[in-house]
């Protein structure tokens, strides 16, 4: 009888696996822009990369983190693009480009370098908010020559880096993508919101009014979840593989932070004294999302980076 029930047991939980296996097999990342949506594509490395432009002049990259998109850029964007070519694109995984590649930091930045070369962008200053800035250091210490300065913004730069067990049950190959296309109806919005209302902080209030439904529709989508979550689990190795390199960086670099943007507000002092020349730009009740916290400031600062 035990025998029985646990041949029962093991052929539900071999379907079990083997339907989510197909589901996230199934799945593919949504890349046709909406009407209204602002964008286009471009070919790099083999994937469609949503991107926008506006202004002319010198170029400015703007890479979002993770998850997120071009609309987190928005409030730069247009305080630059009198002045500036400012180019923003969504991360492979993310928004409404394509997949395909593993989702590491090296990988963020040969599609990051392959784009800037698609586009023909020159001399750039690349401004990178989260996994972007991670992004952005794997480019400085790989002395990328289309790289001109930095900024970093609330970026990571040391292990250790906290793993939510989800993360991990997401991160499994085809599993996890059917897992995410299971649960993510049920607890996408919720989940997001909460971790948006924790990474403004202090500055909640300047959330923009419908900022959380549109971002929980892309970033509940089961490939962006999964690519989140690879992005997660090997954050801590990548970084560990960096910073030995740090000291080596060249290039300008400016690294903002604010002052409750826990724990890169301990991590931010640490990187700027590691960086030959360094400039640290602390922002007092300032949490996480700078572009949205204190605009004004943060192209300032962005503009007075811009290389002469």
């Amino acid at each position: 009888m035990l025998r029985k029930i646990a041949r029962a047991f093991a052929f539900v939980i071999v379907v079990v696996f083997a339907g989510l296996a197909l589901l996230g097999a199934l799945q593919r990342p949504g890349t046709t822009l909406p009407p209204g949506v602002r964008g286009r594509h471009v070919d790099v490395a083999g994937m469609p990369i949503r991107y926008d432009q506006a202004g002319s002049g010198r170029d400015v990259l703007l890479v979002h983190g993770s998850p997120g998109s071009i609309e987190d850029w928005q409030p730069i964007v247009d305080r630059l693009a009198p002045r500036f070519r400012v180019t923003v694109y969504d991360r492979h995984g993310h928004g409404y480009s394509g997949t395909g590649r593993p989702h590491t930091p090296p990988e963020n930045a040969a599609v990051a370098r392959g784009l800037i070369q698609a586009l023909g962008l020159r001399d750039v200053v690349y401004v990178g908010h989260s996994y972007g800035g991670i992004t952005g250091l794997q480019l400085a210490t790989a002395e990328a020559p289309e790289i001109a300065a930095y900024v970093l913004v609330g970026a990571r730069a040391y292990p250790p880096v906290h793993v939510d067990r989800l993360f991990r049950i997401l991160d499994v190959p085809a599993l996890g993508t059917g897992f995410a296309a299971l649960v993510a109806p049920f607890i996408g919005l919720e989940r997001v919101d909460r971790g948006v209302r924790l990474s403004f902080g202090p500055n909640v209030a300047s959330m923009p009014e419908g900022f959380v439904a549109p971002r929980a529709a892309m970033w509940s989508r089961p490939t962006t979840a999964t690519a989140l979550a690879e992005e997660r689990t090997t954050l801590a190795e990548a970084l560990d593989a960096m910073r030995p390199r740090y000291r080596s960086i060249r290039r300008p670099m400016t690294i903002v932070c604010g002052d409750s943007d826990h724990p890169n507000t301990e991590q931010a002092p640490r990187l700027a004294a590691e960086v030959p020349g360094a400039r640290l730009v602390m922002l007092a009740d300032t949490g996480h999302y700078v572009q949205f916290a204190r605009p004004h400031e943060l192209a300032a600062v962005i503009a007075e980076t811009l290389p002469r």
